[in-house]
């Protein structure tokens, strides 16, 4: 690790802090989780926090900037596998795309906001915060909505997320098989898992038990935002200013169009905008044509004995397969949820013009919200200017 006693006022090596989770994150109400000017896919008055037990977290950011595995030049761990383009939409053009036509679910949006407060507290200087990682979750996994995912009533991502093979192809790195299948499930090459899509070696460096319960777990949302968070604060660099923000979504993707859809939809986000021109978005995929679903459903619906059942709503076959068959290893998860969570439309959002500049500056609340209660106790919000 780099010395870092002379640097940003005398950080050292790595920055360490531990909190007693139910003092420093209890249940925060809903009105605090869309301050910001985002909205909530959950039932009327039903936000929850993860669970936490009595042990605390300790969270340790290295002083040594972290990276994935050596990879050759362009190729990476895959694509912007939960950002799809809407169908008749060319990529690059001016038409805008929605962000969030369902709001964000209020576990996920939670997470963001507990993982940056945590990291933000033993690294202030590296200056993390929601938006970024809510960013990052967009494009990963649609914040754990991917291919027919939702989160828990422990915040694990069901039936469970696990990205294509990393063999080389599809614009991936060739990666081979570093943890047995225990995460991944495939015992050949590694896959990228979870709601934020870890390698599992990367994994291994970065996991974190946000609860305390004895288990890392990528599926977990908060585990997986949180580790997310320390990946990218990693070294010494501060992500208000455009070069660190750039060089740490690099290490975390290496792509120039991966880094500008980020960045794009961070400060999206930040300001309060629903929707951005897919110009703005350059590793969004296309939307599938009707051949690729045909072919992708025969696909899945006679898989390889002996292998995890994958399939791909891109053409380019960069979108992560759901295992939906039990696997011969499976990592520890919580109980089989009840069901998925009602969603509320997401309110009328500013849009973005085709012209604008992502700024990287931290999150500021922009926008205020008004919610009623229906006839049938259903809570609609919309956002109005302060």
């Amino acid at each position: 690790m780099s010395n870092r006693a002379s640097h940003r006022g005398g950080h050292r090596q790595a920055r360490t802090i531990t909190l007693p989770w139910r003092k420093a994150c209890a249940t925060i109400p809903a009105i605090a989780l869309i301050s910001g000017g985002i909205a909530l896919a959950s039932p009327a008055g039903d936000v929850k926090s993860v669970s936490a037990s009595e042990a605390p977290p300790t969270i340790v950011v290295p002083g040594t900037a972290l990276a994935m595995p050596a990879v050759p030049a362009g190729a990476g761990k895959q694509g912007a596998p939960g950002l799809v383009l809407p169908a008749g939409t060319a990529p690059g053009s001016s038409a805008l795309v929605a962000l969030d036509r369902m709001g964000i679910p209020s576990p996920a949006l939670e997470a963001y906001r507990r993982s940056a407060t945590l990291v933000a507290a033993a690294d202030p200087a590296c200056h993390i915060d929601w938006a970024l990682l809510a960013a990052i979750g967009r494009v990963e996994s649609d914040h754990a909505r991917f291919g027919g995912n939702h989160l828990d009533a422990a915040g694990v991502a069901q039936p469970g997320i696990i990205g294509i093979p990393l063999d080389g192809t599809n614009g991936t790195a060739r990666i081979t098989d570093t943890d047995h299948g225990l995460w991944d499930r495939d015992t050949t090459y590694d896959r990228a898992v979870g709601p934020m899509q870890f390698i599992p070696n990367t994994w291994r460096v970065v996991n974190i038990d946000t609860a305390g319960r004895g288990v890392k777990n990528p599926q977990n949302m908060l585990d997986a935002t949180a580790a997310t968070a320390v990946y990218l604060c990693s070294g010494h660099g501060d992500l208000t200013r455009p070069d660190g923000l750039r060089a740490a979504i690099m290490r975390f993707n290496p792509s120039d169009s991966y880094v500008q859809t980020v960045t794009a939809i961070a400060d999206a986000y930040r300001r309060g905008v629903g929707a951005l021109p897919a110009s703005d978005l350059p590793a969004a995929n296309p939307a599938p044509s009707k051949a690729d679903a045909v072919n992708a459903a025969a696909k899945d619906a006679t898989p390889a004995k002996g292998k995890p059942v994958s399939g791909s709503t891109s053409p380019t076959g960069q979108e992560p397969a759901v295992t939906t068959s039990a696997p011969a290893t499976t990592p520890p998860t919580s109980p089989p949820p009840p069901g998925p969570n009602l969603s509320l439309p997401l309110p009328a959002l500013r849009t973005s013009s085709p012209g604008s500049t992502p700024s990287g500056l931290p999150s500021q609340p922009l926008t205020q919200q008004i919610c009623t209660i229906s006839a049938f106790s259903v809570k609609i919000c919309t956002l109005v200017a302060p």
